[in-house]
This record gives C-alpha cells, sequence and structure tokens, in this order.
C-alpha cells in the first residue's frame, strides 16, 4: 500500500477490506489492516468492526480482543456494533464470564445495550442452560422500554421446550401474539417438537395447521419435526401425508426424513415400505447413513430377517459405511 502515490481513503479500505472477509481471508484481513496502518491510513470503528466480527465468528477470539484492545489503545471507542460481535462470539463458545464482562463494560462507557445485544445475550445463557439469568436479561430490557423481537421470543421459547417446560413456552407465545408479533417456523418447530415428545400429537398438529394457516411456510426441520413425532406414535399413514405435501411443497426430503419414515415402518412393521424407502433415496441421489442403515437392520433383526438383514449391511459396506457392532449386529 506504501507504494501508492495517493494513499488511498478508509472507506475505500473498508469496502476491501469487508471484501476480504467475506470471501474468507483471515490472514489477509489482518495483513492488510496492519499494511493500512503501516502507510499511514488511521482505521475508523468501522475498519475495527468488520475485522472483529469476522474473527469472533471464526473462532479467533484472542485475536478479536487483541484488536479490541489495540482500537482503545488508538483512541478509537468501540460502539454497540463492536460489542454486539464479542459478546456473541464469546457466548456461542459458553465464556459467559467473559460476556457479562463486557456487558458491564459497555454500560460503564455509556454505550446502551438495544435489542440485538440482548437478544445475543439469551440466546447463549439459553444455550448453555443458565435460564434464570437468561430470563432475568428478558426483564432487564422490557424495563428499559425495549420491546423483544421474535428472535428474543423464539430463542426463549425453544430454550424451555428443550428443557421440558412447555407451560411457560406457552405462556410466552401467548404474551408474543399479545404484542402483536407473529412465531416464525423457528418458535413453532419448537413448540411442535416439544408437545410430540410430550404425546401431545393433537396440539402438535394443530399448530402445524395453524402455521399453514398463518401462511406461514413449513421448513424441511419443521417437516421432519411433525414425520418424526408421527413416526414415533406410529401414525405413519399420516407421516406419509405429510410427507407428500412437503413435496408438493417443492422441498427436497433429506437424509433425517427417510430416517425417521424408517424408523416408523419398522415400529409398525412394514418392512417392505422400508426397504423400498432405500431404493426411492438412491433415485434421489441422497445417500443412506450410518443412522438409517442402523434403524432398517434393527427392525429386520427384531423380525428374524436374516437374509435381508445381510443384504442391507452388504449395501452398507458397499456405499463406505462399517457396521456399528456395538449394537450386536454382528452375521
Amino acid at each position: 500500500m506504501k507504494r501508492f502515490r495517493v494513499l488511498p481513503k478508509v472507506r475505500s479500505c473498508n469496502a476491501l477490506l469487508l471484501g476480504l472477509s467475506k470471501s474468507g481471508g483471515r490472514h489477509r484481513s489482518m495483513r492488510f489492516l496492519e499494511e493500512m496502518v503501516g502507510a499511514g491510513v488511521s482505521p475508523s470503528v468501522f475498519t475495527y468492526n468488520i475485522v472483529i466480527d469476522y474473527m469472533c465468528k471464526e473462532g479467533e477470539l484472542d485475536t478479536a480482543r487483541m484488536l479490541f484492545g489495540q482500537m482503545k489503545e488508538i483512541g478509537l471507542t468501540p460502539d454497540i456494533v463492536t460489542y454486539n460481535s464479542l459478546i456473541d462470539g464469546y457466548g456461542k463458545v459458553g465464556l459467559l464470564d467473559e460476556v457479562l464482562f463486557l456487558f458491564e463494560e459497555m454500560k460503564n462507557v455509556a454505550c446502551e445495550p438495544d435489542v440485538i445485544i440482548y437478544n445475543a445475550l439469551i440466546n447463549c445463557f439459553c444455550k448453555f442452560q443458565r435460564m434464570p439469568q437468561a430470563f432475568e436479561f428478558f426483564r432487564e430490557m422490557r424495563n428499559k422500554g425495549l420491546k423483544p423481537s421474535v428472535v428474543t421470543y423464539s430463542t426463549l421459547i425453544n430454550a424451555f421446550c428443550k428443557e421440558g417446560m412447555m407451560e411457560k413456552g406457552i405462556k410466552f407465545l401467548v404474551d408474543m401474539r399479545r404484542l402483536g408479533l407473529l412465531p416464525n417456523e423457528f418458535t413453532c418447530t419448537s413448540l411442535i417438537d416439544a408437545n410430540y415428545k410430550a404425546g401431545n400429537l393433537t396440539e402438535a398438529m394443530k399448530l402445524a395447521d395453524e402455521m399453514l394457516q398463518a401462511n406461514i411456510d413449513l421448513n424441511i426441520v419443521t417437516y421432519t419435526t411433525i414425520i418424526d413425532g408421527l413416526c414415533e406414535a406410529e401414525r405413519t399413514k399420516e407421516a406419509e401425508e405429510i410427507f407428500r405435501a412437503m413435496l408438493k411443497a417443492g422441498l427436497t426430503p433429506n437424509v433425517q426424513i427417510y430416517t425417521a419414515l424408517a424408523h416408523g415402518y419398522m415400529k409398525v412393521k412394514k418392512m417392505e415400505h422400508a426397504l423400498n424407502l432405500m431404493k426411492e433415496m438412491k433415485e434421489r441421489s441422497i445417500k443412506p447413513n450410518l443412522l438409517l442403515y442402523g434403524t432398517i437392520i434393527w427392525g429386520l433383526c427384531n423380525q428374524d430377517k436374516i437374509e435381508k438383514t445381510k443384504f442391507v449391511m452388504g449395501e452398507m459396506k458397499k456405499s463406505g459405511l462399517s457396521p456399528n457392532y456395538s449394537h450386536g449386529f454382528l452375521f
């Protein structure tokens, strides 16, 4: 950069730096920043935010923290974007003490947290089963007059569902709707999955219908959740109907959906249906994984279908997968 007769402006450098970061050039991004400083181009807060955010997303937290200190040393004041990147980065790997330290620091320097910051805090504390603290952040943001977003509610509802706290999740869904916020596919999928696991099949299907009536597109995860729940309850005909509806909606089935269907067929002893799934997967160029093979082998073994079991194991070996002998499939 020193070779330029006229140094580029910092805005132009930021654009190049952003491009390097988006293309995955971790080392190139750092080298470019060093060249900027060495050539006498003064980086801005935005410059550092680009690199800090990228480093946090890449898990390079030590580098991100070093840059955070460096920007303060040259007289730049970190803004809400800087803190959000760091809080999100440390939160994703469970370094929650560091998250709290950064949160307190930003408040001490009069950098007021917004909904995005609180969402990042709630997300990481939910992720690592620190629900009381996550709920405290929720209360704090409400007390400050900040309106929780769909992301805020979805994160908490998902966490409550995973902890088996269905009633709490439903209360948050009601509160969410009261505020005029429409649940998204992530919110509904969490509740559908929790209802299936609790044996509330009718309520789960009701939620799925509500999603469709509200013009919320069911994604592949939602369909997988519904099909898996129906198959677990041995309601394979309904699962087949949902599967056909998914195909009609233009979605491509994945190996998880086929595994759920295979498990359902095995539970109701429809062995040929399960074996036909493997043929269908081959036609769609979807490669079965070890779990799907294991599911079918388990079902065939329980029905003493030894020859068919050997055939499936042969297919599994041809695909480059090794049998899992810990399940007793030894022939």
